[in-house]
């Protein structure tokens, strides 16, 4: 199965290329979450409150598809509720990995996403 959502805005601290981390949220973010998070809207013909993500499913970004490694055990329901969850691209996997992150292979040779507006993203359960 597949969802896809819309990036309609970034936030100006959203992106940090040296840390790897992303932060995604719904439309319904309020401005603090704004200025530090990527907005996305998912497509109605896709609704999320269908929405399935476990390890080894696929995130594409940018013609760039990331596989994930961990998916923490909140990252469901906080996208269903409200288009939430933190990406770490790059980074192995911690000893306390965060409920609401999910950690993407950490292959040095792949870039990071180059996010845009009104760019999809497309998460694929496998």
């Amino acid at each position: 199965m597949k969802w896809i959502s819309t990036i309609e805005k970034i936030g100006k601290k959203a992106v940090d290329s040296k840390d790897g981390m992303v932060i995604l949220f719904g439309e319904g973010a309020n401005e603090d979450l704004k200025d530090v998070s990527i907005i996305q809207k998912f497509n109605s013909s896709t609704p999320i409150n269908s929405f399935i993500f476990k390890k080894g499913d696929t995130v594409t970004i940018d013609g760039q598809t990331y596989v994930a490694n961990y998916v923490g055990p909140m990252v469901e329901s906080n996208m269903k509720a409200l288009g939430h969850a933190t990406f770490f691209f790059k980074r192995p996997v911690p000893k306390a990995p965060l409920a609401n992150a999910v950690y993407f292979d950490p292959d040095v040779q792949q870039p990071l996403p180059d996010f845009k507006v009104n760019d999809e993203i497309v998460y694929e359960h496998i």
